[in-house]
């Protein structure tokens, strides 16, 4: 039996009248993420020193290997049958447990607990469990790091085993840095759309079944001139053509290529100091995976509207706008 070292330690002991095996799973939480990449040739390379170290520090909870809990489930015949849930507070821990022989499969969830915008539905039956967001039109986007993990364990009795499970994050963060330099300007909204709305655990797959928009976070400034928002978010469609068959998605007024070749967008509303509003579009020809940042670096133009040297972004521009989403501010 494998004893844990600074991890939790639980067992689940049946009376197996001498069918049971003891068995211990070790689980690591690993994150494969581009975040420093990113920050380091978006940010650091203009020498935006201040906006760096501020989203490393807002995204640390969110981008880390650690499990503040997990939710361990076990099916025999894609049923149920063994539940486990605990905090472990750490990037590795041991479990050890005692079942009845079987052949199972193991599915593993990390970081739910916090999470207000997900929950897991449907998690007695192995093939319908689903990590899914919360439903409305306007959503808040996610506020922690989500893993999970699945595995065929085949037990056998009369014999100590050992698993390795590693556990893999499934969201990403969308990221917009604004310098706003001379501009006069009465408010700054982000939202971004286009993103899946749920994760079947077993098969690894992402769902859209609804394309919500997400307002974006909105970062407390530096003492520098810059707006600096995120999203995170399950990751986007792979293609533009599976991006447009998502449900309820709009053309926005957008034609020719800039629509045509999104993937994922995103939408920021300035209202500038006579009230009028500009609306920009900002779409991305880049997907966005599980574990992956993307930092949009932009400017803003007098008139509120956004421009992108990024060659994966293109933009479209509606000044005086007043009609479609409505602008919550919060």
């Amino acid at each position: 039996m494998m004893m844990p070292t600074g991890c939790d330690f639980m067992r689940i002991t049946e009376d197996l009248s001498d069918c049971g095996a003891l068995f211990s799973i070790r689980y690591n939480v690993t994150l494969r993420t581009n975040l420093a990449t990113q920050v380091q040739t978006v940010l650091r390379d203009r020498f935006e020193n201040d906006v760096a170290d501020l989203l490393e520090d807002s995204l640390k909870n969110v981008f880390r290997e650690f499990a503040h809990d997990v939710d361990l489930s076990f099916y025999i015949k894609g049923l149920r049958s063994y539940h486990v849930d605990s905090v472990m507070e750490a990037r590795q821990a041991t479990y050890t447990l005692t079942l009845p022989v079987d052949n199972y499969r193991h599915l593993a969830l990390a970081n739910l607990a916090d999470e207000d915008e997900v929950g897991l539905e449907q998690p007695q039956w192995e093939k319908l469990a689903l990590l899914s967001q919360v439903e409305g039109d306007t959503i808040r986007g996610h506020s922690t790091g989500l893993f999970s993990a699945r595995e065929d364990m085949n037990v056998v009795g009369h014999t100590d085993m050992e698993f390795f499970v590693t556990l893999y994050m499934v969201n990403c963060a969308s990221i917009l840095v604004v310098r706003t330099d001379n501009v006069a300007y009465r408010d700054c909204q982000v939202y971004s759309s286009d993103f899946a709305d749920g994760f079947l655990v077993d098969d690894s797959l992402f769902t859209h079944q609804s394309n919500p928009v997400v307002h974006d976070f909105r970062v407390t400034q530096p003492p520098v001139e810059r707006e600096v928002y995120y999203a995170v978010t399950f990751p986007s469609c792979d293609t533009a053509e599976e991006a447009h068959a998502l449900p309820g998605t709009r053309a926005d007024g957008q034609t020719g290529a800039d629509e045509e070749e999104r993937i994922w967008r995103k939408y920021i509303y300035v209202t500038l100091p006579n009230g009028d509003v500009t609306r920009t579009i900002v779409n991305v020809r880049q997907p966005l995976e599980a574990g992956q940042v993307m930092i949009i670096y932009a400017y803003m133009r007098p008139d509120g509207s956004i421009y992108s040297p990024n060659v994966e972004v293109s933009t479209s521009v509606s000044l005086k706008w007043k009609e479609g989403l409505e602008i919550v501010t919060n």
